[in-house]
């Protein structure tokens, strides 16, 4: 009756990796993940509207709505977050007719060399339309 919730910790040996938190070394990493994942609303980072799941008739009604002369561009996102050069890919998204990407922020032609450091994070979307 009254009492407040608490969470056991159990002293464990020292972990010596410099990533540790405190949700990790006690293992509530997972569950805490858990809970703002379920329990939690998106919001823009840069605005801070609410994020919410939309049709696609309301994304072209919204789309309808931007002043004439507003460019819009429509990219499918292909990498997300992750190392490597992706040759292999530019490659293959040429052939199948695509003319552009956007890696990491910064529009390219497939017909240009594109050359990304390996140990660095990237994400890569194909240009749609324009």
């Amino acid at each position: 009756d009254g009492l407040s919730p608490a969470i056991s910790i159990e002293q464990k040996t020292t972990h010596k990796n410099p990533r540790s938190t405190v949700a990790t070394v006690t293992e509530i990493y997972d569950y805490l993940r858990l809970l703002f994942a379920r329990i939690g609303h998106p919001h823009c980072y840069n605005c801070g509207d609410p994020i919410t799941r939309q049709t696609p008739q309301q994304i072209v009604d919204s789309i309808l709505q931007l002043p004439e002369g507003s460019r819009v561009q429509i990219l499918a996102p292909v990498v997300r977050g992750r190392k490597g050069e992706y040759r292999e890919l530019f490659e293959e998204i040429k052939r199948e007719g695509f003319v552009r990407v956007r890696v990491d922020g910064k529009l390219h032609t497939l017909d240009e060399e594109i050359k990304l450091n390996k140990r660095i994070k990237h994400n890569i979307e194909v240009v749609i339309d324009r």
